[in-house]
């Protein structure tokens, strides 16, 4: 008696125990909001007035962009032009710096070697020697020449000082030959006293030019 007593009820009953049924999981490839294997669409959703307003401000960008990199290159450009033609100016600066010092070199040289000449010819004329021509001749020569380097160089107090030096020493030969020996000293001392001159102002040049020598030991 005891042992149908330990039988469960549902057996008495007639009826065989069941298990309740578990909810199906959702496949992966069915889960909301996710496809496998593609990228949403940034225009997914948008109508087609708004995709078109989107490409309309993409190819504004893109518009704006460009004009960018343009201008960015045209001013490349400019700079890189600009840099040259300055560069190609202090060259040139450089040259004629360089020219004009070698001329004012030449010019020193040609001065001292015509004040030379004339002291040479004053000392003739003072020790009573009228063979002065070739002296005075080569005083001409070496006038001529730093004349053409100051004509050259633009320096017209300094052309102007040398012309007038070179027209005394034209009646220097002519006064000695008619034995006017005062005339022709005198006309010697204010050539020399031109070329001093000459000299001061061709040397007072030195600052402004690109080699500065001391060349106040040979001064006339």
């Amino acid at each position: 008696m005891n042992g149908w007593l330990a039988l469960p009820l549902t057996l008495l009953l007639g009826q065989t125990p069941t298990t309740p049924p578990t909810p199906d999981a959702p496949d992966a490839d069915q889960a909301p909001g996710f496809v496998l294997g593609a990228e949403a669409d940034p225009r997914e959703g948008q109508s087609d007035e708004e995709q078109q307003s989107t490409a309309r401000e993409l190819e504004l960008l893109r518009a704006r962009l460009q004009t960018f990199q343009a201008e960015v290159e045209a001013r490349r450009q400019e700079d890189q032009e600009r840099l040259q033609a300055v560069q190609e100016q202090q060259a040139t600066q450089q040259e004629r710096a360089s020219e004009l010092e070698r001329l004012r070199q030449q010019r020193l040289a040609s001065l001292q070697r015509a004040y030379a000449w004339l002291s040479t010819a004053d000392q003739l004329l003072e020790s009573g020697e009228l063979d002065i021509g070739p002296a005075v001749a080569s005083a001409q020569q070496e006038l001529s020449t730093a004349l053409g380097t100051a004509t050259e160089a633009g320096r017209g107090e300094t052309t102007r000082l040398l012309e007038s030096a070179r027209g005394r020493l034209s009646t220097v030969d002519n006064a000695v030959s008619q034995r006017d020996i005062y005339p022709a000293r005198m006309a010697l001392q204010a050539a020399g006293s031109e070329l001093q001159e000459a000299w001061r102002l061709t040397l007072n040049r030195q600052g402004t030019t690109l080699v500065n020598q001391d060349t106040s030991d040979v001064s006339p």
